[in-house]
């Protein structure tokens, strides 16, 4: 294992040993804090979704990880035995951008800012036809130059048939690894307790007008033509799948799918 990879791994287990009644950001986080500055910030400068080196990717990845058991501070749900470490959303952003992460603020629903962690009622007023609305914001979106690196959790409303909501929010989260309030599942599920750092971080960019989710898959869901993978799902059920990370409308099982490889290229403004 890499040497920056190792320092993740063992602030990873830091923060699970860590004493819940000492102050984690002041004793452990911030100090930590110089060890990725230089780094992150060279790399959000140069960020593209050309190829990045697999040691840079696994890094990237392991500082997702991190990022995931910080979250869960803000979370509710059974999903997770743990209850989280004890860290406000200042602490925690702190941490986040003085490494280098850019907190971003989008107004508008979009999968590629933001996560569903809860549909709600509209308190009655109807959401803008044919659109899903944020209505409430429990952690920020963070990206490292063009690259999204952690979305927004975000409750939502919405007209009824815009998405389901039991599926949006209890489905399968898949390019995740731990979540308090829905299933997920990663690329590093079933791996030792070192291989599993070998994992690659899924890449999704801002390129220009465009959104591109998972620059790094292989199959192209552009091409209309693309035959279904062994999951036989259609085309549209993949770019589900893809840009929300999880189904939000489609009714077929949704558990040992296998989205890694497809990528897809859509409008800015598409929901």
């Amino acid at each position: 294992m890499p040497a920056s990879q190792h320092s993740h791994v063992d602030l990873f287990r830091a923060i699970h040993e860590f004493d819940p009644e000492a102050d984690l950001f002041r004793e452990l986080l911030r100090p930590w804090i110089d060890e990725e500055r230089e780094w992150l910030t060279a790399f959000a400068q140069q960020a593209s979704p050309a190829p990045i080196a697999i040691e840079d990717s696994w890094r990237l990845y392991a500082l997702s990880r991190i990022n995931q058991v910080l979250l869960l501070a803000f979370q509710k749900g059974t999903h997770d035995s743990w209850e989280g470490p004890a860290l406000t959303l200042s602490d925690y952003l702190a941490f986040m951008t003085g490494m280098g992460c850019q907190v971003v603020e989008e107004a508008a629903y979009s999968p590629f800012f933001h996560e569903i962690v809860e549909v709600v009622d509209a308190d009655g007023t109807l959401p803008r036809k044919d659109c899903i609305d944020l209505a409430r914001v429990d952690w920020p979106a963070l990206m490292l130059g063009s690259m999204m690196f952690s979305r927004a959790g975000v409750a939502v409303s919405c007209i009824p048939g815009m998405l389901q909501p039991e599926i949006a929010t209890s489905s399968t989260l898949y390019w995740a690894h731990r979540r308090k309030f829905r299933p997920t599942a990663d690329l590093a599920n079933g791996w030792g307790s070192n291989s599993q750092w070998r994992t690659q971080l899924r890449r999704d960019y801002i390129v220009g007008d465009k959104l591109l989710f998972n620059a790094d898959g292989k199959y192209d869901l552009n091409h209309r033509a693309l035959q279904p993978l062994e999951d036989e799902l259609t085309r549209s059920e993949r770019i589900e799948l893809l840009t929300h990370g999880c189904f939000v409308n489609c009714t077929k099982p949704h558990d040992d799918l296998s989205p890694y490889g497809d990528r897809v290229l859509l409008p800015r403004d598409f929901q």
